[in-house]
């Protein structure tokens, strides 16, 4: 099965985050892959995954010991659903500075 994890982007949208985010001015909007100077081929994009739902974890971040990474099968491909546009809503100075992030650890164990 495959499913559609993109975010349509309005208008609206990209006004209200102009004065939020110097990202946004050069197109950093929306659903996209932060690969962290690494190679990432489109065939990667067709893979299984699997979905890891860390929406209540608040004012910290995500670390190794909030998801069970035993479940990852290997070459699959890996999300984490928080919750927090459709608590927050996109563009707002909140999305931008206090947005649910993975830890350094969780990251190098992933990679």
């Amino acid at each position: 099965m495959k499913i559609d994890v993109t975010l349509e982007i309005t208008p609206k949208m990209v006004q209200d985050a102009q004065g939020h985010d110097k990202k946004s001015l050069s197109g950093h909007l929306g659903t996209h892959f932060d690969v962290m100077n690494k190679e990432f081929p489109l065939e990667y994009t067709q893979r299984r995954g699997i979905v890891f739902d860390v929406s209540g974890i608040k004012d910290r971040d995500i670390g190794v010991f909030d998801v069970d990474l035993e479940k990852v099968p290997a070459d699959s491909f890996v999300m984490f659903y928080s919750g927090f546009i459709e608590e927050e809503g996109y563009g707002s100075a909140r999305y931008f500075k206090e947005h649910p992030q993975l830890s350094d650890e969780l990251i190098e164990k992933l990679v």
